[in-house]
């Protein structure tokens, strides 16, 4: 599987291609800026300029950064990073930021150059939702806010060094943490140790949803998940979009004591028919098992891993 279609709808907005002054819609939306690959690379930052410069620029809510390379898919987001940074002090209502709505026509998902992302979250005080798709070369060496409440990061394979940057703490007020992990052949090269620090439940005090999604891994990382102090006070538990057999999901008939959970969402899974029955009749709480693929697959992909 992968990603097919570019976002229509960001921060409860509808999603508005600016390419130039004439494309302003006013400012119930959130503009996506993109280059392709006959644009300069270097027009993006043009079209950054033409939303900044609007009059009306400190009352958009929510802005989606596309495509970034022109026809150049190995280019990194540093320079489109640096240029949205200095322009915090006109776009000072930002509250959404997408960072690479990138689809697979432009770029696989493995495939998009990301870079540190820390300036972003040092400009925009007020942003509450920061989502980020794309884990080669991201890095987040500075992963401190105060008002951030969702942090959603898309990768095929999210390496190890990303999660200790987000596991230091900063982010008092997250609400939403929803992690892609993804596969080892695509750069995840992590385990359920790396993980620890986040299931202790000693940082992000607010935290009602964690998503551990699209992993290769979510066999050996859910014997981890019932005793986790986090995991317990959690509403939304997301393990969907990965390799999970019931290895895995019978591991989580031990959530059905000690947990606040009102919902465990497995969507995209390769587990047996009978044990998502025994889930659903087992656990205190909404379990989600849509999209089941064949449990006798050998070859047991994720939603995107490429």
């Amino acid at each position: 599987m992968t990603i097919y279609e570019n976002a229509t709808e960001f921060y409860n907005l509808p999603v508005v291609d600016l390419e130039s002054e004439d494309d302003w819609q006013g400012t119930e939306c959130a503009y996506r800026i993109r280059t392709d690959w006959d644009t300069p690379p270097e027009e993006l930052g043009y079209r950054l300029q033409v939303i900044a410069n609007h009059e009306d620029a400190a009352e958009l809510k929510a802005l989606v950064i596309g495509s970034w390379g022109g026809d150049d898919g190995q280019t990194d987001n540093s320079q489109i990073i640096q240029e949205l940074a200095e322009c915090s002090d006109r776009l000072s209502g930002l509250k959404a930021i997408f960072l690479g709505d990138i689809i697979s026509e432009e770029n696989e998902m493995s495939w998009i150059q990301q870079s540190d992302v820390s300036d972003l979250l040092r400009a925009y005080g007020n942003l509450e939702l920061f989502r980020i798709r794309g884990g080669s070369g991201l890095s987040i060496s500075s992963c401190e806010h105060e008002n951030l409440k969702s942090l959603i990061i898309e990768t095929g394979g999210m390496p190890r060094s990303v999660l200790r940057e987000i596991f230091r703490g900063g982010l008092n007020n997250l609400e939403h943490l929803e992690l892609w992990l993804g596969d080892e052949n695509y750069g995840w090269n992590g385990g359920p140790e790396d993980l620890q620090p986040l299931l202790t439940g000693k940082l992000f005090p607010k935290l009602t949803y964690l998503g551990l999604r699209n992993s290769a891994a979510i066999d050996e990382i859910a014997p981890v998940l019932p005793n986790s102090p986090l995991v317990a006070r959690l509403k939304v538990l997301d393990l969907s979009l990965g390799a999970m057999t019931e290895v895995g999901a019978r591991s989580l008939l031990a959530l059905s004591e000690g947990t606040s959970l009102e919902k465990l969402d497995l969507s995209y899974h390769y587990i047996t028919p009978a044990v998502v029955e025994e889930l659903k009749a087992k656990l205190p709480f909404e379990v989600v098992a849509d999209d089941a693929n064949d449990p006798n697959e050998e070859w047991r992909s994720i939603y995107v891993a490429e």
